[in-house]
């Protein structure tokens, strides 16, 4: 969680010319916690589940609130293109369009930019996701979690529009905070035994 764990990056640190800073498994120019966590191709399989698990929680969190759910709804822009949002919400004449993501938290805006991309990414699917969905009002929102378990304040608008109490959002982050955090510590022992 302090990001300082010892990768080939970490202990290069001060002595540039002399050590070694890429992967030890597949030759990525730098071996870093965020490159660990977020894009060691061999571990995608583990990244996949923790994405996942997230996406059901709010599911179930949604259809709990009577909201229907459309998951990995493919959906096909003006120009053909396909796009495959995580989570589609639909209650009566209101969609929310969710894409979830676990970001590096590498600087202090990481997690607002993450959800900016992930609204700017799908924002142009309007007629689309009205189409589909049968109604006028959509929004668009990006749902990231921060590996070393960061909250995004932005968060908690989903979840209030979903229809969770106050205390219910606080369970929900807690929660959502501590899979991320312990899931991207399980992704860095895998790594690791990797070596072995």
């Amino acid at each position: 969680r302090a990001n300082v764990y010892p990768t080939r990056e970490f202990l290069a640190r001060g002595r540039q010319d002399t050590s070694i800073k890429a992967c030890c498994h597949c030759q990525a120019e730098n071996e870093t916690c965020s490159y660990i966590t977020g894009y060691y191709p061999a571990i995608q399989e583990a990244r996949i589940k923790r994405h996942n698990i997230i996406c059901e929680l709010l599911m179930d969190e949604a259809k709990k609130k009577d909201w229907v759910v459309f998951q990995e709804r493919l959906v096909r822009d003006a120009q053909n293109e396909l796009y495959k949002p995580d989570l589609v919400f639909v209650k009566e004449d209101q969609a929310i369009v969710v894409d979830v993501m676990i970001r590096y938290e590498n600087k202090e805006t990481s997690l607002a930019d993450a959800a900016a991309e992930k609204v700017k990414k799908y924002q142009h699917l309007r007629e689309q996701v009205q189409e589909i969905t049968n109604v006028n009002n959509v929004k668009f929102m990006g749902f990231p979690r921060g590996a070393h378990g960061k909250w995004h304040a932005g968060n908690y608008k989903l979840l209030k529009d979903l229809g969770l109490s106050s205390s219910r959002q606080e369970k929900m982050a807690w929660r959502l905070s501590n899979w991320a955090l312990f899931s991207s510590g399980d992704i860095v022992h895998m790594f690791v035994s990797r070596s072995r």
